[in-house]
């Protein structure tokens, strides 16, 4: 196989598509398994051109989880290809349903502007759904990474390890301050075990790939810990959960969207969960407002 400019390779075999959300291809003899598919059709047909300029077929998608910049490309690729599409129990659920996602985000039906195609893509079936595990038909192993979304998961193709969104760089962490986590107590965990695991490349879906992941992890971990650090010292005394989160968010100087917004706020419940579940903040409700206070 002779690649194109656009197909990375990473390992004899194992490339990828760089892009805003990275792209892999495991290549077997005359055809190949995508790892993600990006945010939407265009990203879909850019893949379809790449895959096949190098004389491959498309055979698999790994869905690493849910969210629409990871599945976007799923209907595209799949009405051009046929493929089969592997992906997680709990996310296998919101890429066939994806309406799912903006409900999740917004509480209840959302309004027209959570669904559009960065909170909602287009449906695509899922073939199969995976556990953690060697592959042995396809030789691979998966791996989970819960956290960032309900049952994320990683995938292992010999020497190269994609991690989905487990990881994410320090510029979009000094951008947005407040990282989206579904749990975030899951999301440090996550990060523990990316800290021990050894592999020779490592293939993000916001960065490019690496051999070396060790400071990364750590500037990820600093990030959350910041954010817990805050609640925590605003909830000395009690305060309003809406008061507090507009602390968080003016000390990151953010400027929100209505979208933005639901993101934020979910991203934040997250945090009150973890605090709330480890006793060290509670809450009661006091004229029409939750307010969050430290556990003595």
């Amino acid at each position: 196989m002779c690649p194109v400019r656009e197909l990375k390779k990473i390992v004899e075999d194992v490339y990828y598509i760089p892009g805003r959300t990275n792209v892999g291809v495991i290549v077997r003899d005359d055809w190949c398994i995508l790892v993600d598919t990006g945010l939407d059709e265009d990203q879909g047909r850019r893949i379809v051109n790449i895959v096949r300029d190098a004389g491959l077929k498309i055979k698999y998608i790994f869905n690493t989880h849910s969210h629409a910049d990871h599945v976007g490309g799923n209907s595209i690729i799949l009405d051009r290809s046929g493929a089969i599409i592997i992906a997680p129990s709990i996310e296998s659920y919101f890429i066939e349903n994806p309406v799912l996602e903006p409900i999740f985000l917004y509480g209840s039906y959302p309004p027209e502007s959570l669904r559009e195609k960065f909170f909602m893509a287009k449906p695509s079936k899922v073939d199969r759904v995976i556990s953690e595990g060697v592959d042995g038909e396809l030789d691979l192993t998966y791996v989970a990474l819960p956290g960032h979304s309900f049952n994320m998961y990683g995938l292992v193709a010999g020497d190269v390890f994609f991690i989905g969104d487990a990881l994410f760089p320090e510029n979009l962490i000094e951008k947005f301050g407040v990282l989206y986590h579904f749990n975030v107590r899951d999301t440090v965990k996550t990060l523990y075990k990316l800290r021990e695991a050894k592999h020779r490349y490592y293939v993000p879906c916001h960065f490019e790939p690496a051999s070396d992941i060790g400071k990364v992890v750590e500037v990820n971990l600093d990030s959350i810990k910041k954010v817990r650090k805050i609640i925590e010292e605003h909830t000395v005394s009690k305060i309003s959960m809406e008061e507090l989160f507009s602390i968080i968010l003016s000390r990151f100087k953010l400027e929100l969207s209505p979208q933005m917004y639901f993101l934020y706020s979910s991203a934040l419940k997250s945090y009150i969960s973890w605090l709330v579940d480890e006793r060290v903040i509670d809450g009661r409700f006091e004229d029409g407002r939750l307010y969050l206070f430290r556990v003595e």
